[in-house]
């Protein structure tokens, strides 16, 4: 496709890949974080990293973490598909949803992640063949969120209504998914563009646009989840976290976006 600040839009199987990888690490950082959490709201006991790390078990959840984003990031670099071994624990997405819970979880959410990020670059060849774009690029980007954001969630009660899933609980899913892409672009942000640049805005912005106004309960799963999430890869690209209070799921969100914007 035609389109974006750099004039062309690329898909390959092997960007997907990373994508779907990328999934399982949203589950792995639940396994690593959603308990502490949970235990720290209801007790009122300050989050601290570095006592969160010296619990039994927290090193080997951390490295499994580090580990599948090595894979990534080797994929990533990999001169062709034949040039890296898939984790063998991990199905490939051509196995489908699976049976597990947890996995039919992440593919679900990696197939709403995937929808979310071709949304946004689908935009910006709309904008390209309309001739209507933003002249500043920034300005484009958050238009290309929007829209994704727009076509992700806009009808869900209706489809609540036909499938006959809970509309709150649908509209947590579509939200954990759009979460998966928005983190894996910080993933794949180079920590010294994570402020922004000439033609993209800063991530915590991008973030605080997508879910600041998100109107969701304050302790639902999605918080929890995106937190999870956030906690795991600010340390793996350099993010400190300060010790805080964990007054609700949502404000840990919260202040997880404005410890990015301090780190930049």
């Amino acid at each position: 496709m035609v389109g974006g600040p750099f004039g062309a839009i690329q898909y390959t199987n092997r960007s997907m890949q990373q994508l779907w990888l990328f999934g399982y690490t949203g589950l792995l950082s639940m396994h690593c974080y959603t308990t502490f959490i949970v235990l720290l709201k209801s007790s009122g006991v300050e989050l601290d990293m570095e006592k969160v790390k010296k619990i039994y078990g927290q090193e080997k959840a951390e490295k499994d973490f580090s580990i599948l984003l090595d894979k990534i990031r080797e994929i990533n670099g990999a001169a062709s598909e034949g040039d890296y071994i898939w984790p063998k624990d991990i199905p490939t997405p051509e196995q489908g949803r699976q049976a597990d819970e947890e996995r039919a979880l992440v593919f679900d959410l990696s197939c709403i992640a995937a929808a979310y990020v071709f949304l946004h670059e689908l935009k910006h060849a709309m904008f390209s063949t309309d001739g209507d774009a933003p002249t500043n690029p920034i300005e484009e980007e958050l238009a290309c969120d929007a829209f994704a954001k727009e076509i992700m969630t806009a009808r869900i009660a209706q489809y609540s209504e036909q499938s006959g899933y809970p509309e709150d609980k649908v509209k947590m899913k579509r939200f954990m998914g759009i979460a998966l892409a928005s983190a894996f672009l910080l993933f794949a942000t180079e920590r010294s563009r994570l402020s922004g640049s000439d033609t993209h805005p800063a991530i915590h912005e991008r973030w605080l646009c997508t879910v600041g106004d998100l109107d969701l309960p304050t302790n639902d799963y999605f918080w929890l989840y995106f937190a999870s999430l956030a906690l795991s890869i600010f340390q793996t690209v350099g993010v400190p976290i300060p010790n805080k209070k964990v007054e609700s799921f949502r404000s840990l969100c919260l202040d997880l976006i404005e410890d990015l914007r301090k780190s930049i």
